[in-house]
């Protein structure tokens, strides 16, 4: 049965996770479902809620889009070279100070979990 697409949006990787985790449990999985499933466990760094709330902290303290923010979150980069590379598709050009206190909000999610 074909599915249909009622909304499409940017979520960062433990939450697709704990999407899939429940989609896993109720039927069985597509090579396509599997395969997400598996590179989500994986590379998952926070869990879902925390980086839901890292995701919204970004864009609302430094004006970052959603695309940009849930990268940041799937990749939790620990230093400036690192966060700077993922800001290329941002408009704008941010300064060390900006991404400074962005790499220290970061790191903080990095450590609590």
């Amino acid at each position: 049965m074909p599915l249909e697409v009622i909304e499409g949006k940017e979520v960062p990787l433990p939450v697709v996770k704990k999407i899939l985790e429940k989609r896993l449990s109720e039927e069985e999985p597509s090579l396509m479902q599997r395969t997400t499933y598996d590179h989500a466990v994986k590379f998952s760094k926070l869990s879902p809620d925390k980086a839901l709330e890292l995701v919204e902290k970004l864009q609302q303290k430094f004006g970052l889009s959603g695309v940009t923010a849930v990268q940041i979150v799937n990749v939790m980069p620990k230093t400036i070279d690192e966060l700077r590379t993922l800001m290329v598709t941002e408009n704008r050009i941010f300064l060390p100070s900006e991404l400074e206190k962005m790499l220290s909000i970061i790191l903080s999610y990095s450590e609590e979990g």
